[in-house]
């Protein structure tokens, strides 16, 4: 009798693991974009990316090279439109290392918390929350909500499209 209940239990732990594979294939998009992930951010592996995000990012690298090619046709040694820095994380020098600490899923939607470390100039710890979509049945990267304060944009998605967004005409009469 008590071996059937070890089996019962010993059962019902591992079918309650695999329920949650939802949430952990969430886990393992970001754990394997952020295991890969040099930068820059030009050069992303777009299959990772939500066709949203993809889009953005392909509109930002033609316009930081048409920016470039405009400079250079009026020999200007200005500095052309780019975006610079780590956009996948809050912070400008981004990580050394990183970890899951939570996932959350809801239908196609799913939210990863990640706490990042970058301990190049001292211990620099936060957490971003990275937004994911399910695509074709896989999960696919949507945005970054930068968790760190002095972040320039609060996210990734509205960071890019700030940097399309045409300049304000400033009418000086």
């Amino acid at each position: 009798m008590n071996s059937k209940i070890l089996l019962s239990i010993i059962a019902a732990v591992i079918l309650f693991g695999c329920t949650n594979s939802k949430s952990n294939s969430a886990a393992k998009a970001v754990d394997s974009f952020y295991k890969n992930y040099e930068g820059p951010f030009e050069e992303v592996n777009k299959t990772l990316l939500s066709r949203e995000l993809a889009t953005l990012i392909d509109k930002v690298v033609k316009l930081e090279a048409q920016s470039a090619a405009e400079l250079k046709a009026a020999n200007s040694t200005g500095k052309p439109a780019m975006i610079e820095g780590d956009i996948f994380t809050s912070l400008y020098e981004s990580y050394t290392s990183f970890k899951i600490v939570r996932v959350k899923t809801d239908g196609d939607l799913a939210t990863v918390r990640v706490e990042f470390t970058n301990n190049r100039e001292g211990d620099i710890v936060w957490t971003d929350e990275v937004r994911l979509i399910r695509q074709n049945g896989n999960w696919k990267i949507d945005d970054v909500r930068y968790g760190l304060k002095n972040a320039p944009r609060p996210n990734l998605k509205k960071g890019l499209s700030d940097f399309l967004a045409p300049e304000p005409v400033v009418n000086e009469s």
